[in-house]
């Protein structure tokens, strides 16, 4: 396991461009936290949040399902 956040989607939370995530760090800081959609361009969709590490999830593995809306 690496150091740092770690993040899990909860759900839409029901505004236009923006979700609700679990975000922790270690085993006892955990909250809520509503964060904005990646805004990628060119046309892909990626289901994280905007600054997130690493690649976009259509970068990662593009031979699964794209995440639904």
């Amino acid at each position: 396991m690496h150091d740092g956040d770690h993040f899990g989607l909860l759900g839409d939370d029901g505004m236009c461009g923006t979700a609700l995530w679990l975000r922790w760090h270690g085993m006892s800081e955990v909250e809520l936290v509503v964060l904005p959609d990646c805004p990628v361009l060119g046309g892909e969709s990626c289901c994280l949040f905007a600054d997130h590490a690493e690649q976009h999830t259509w970068e990662d593995t593009p031979e699964e399902a794209p995440c639904t809306s």
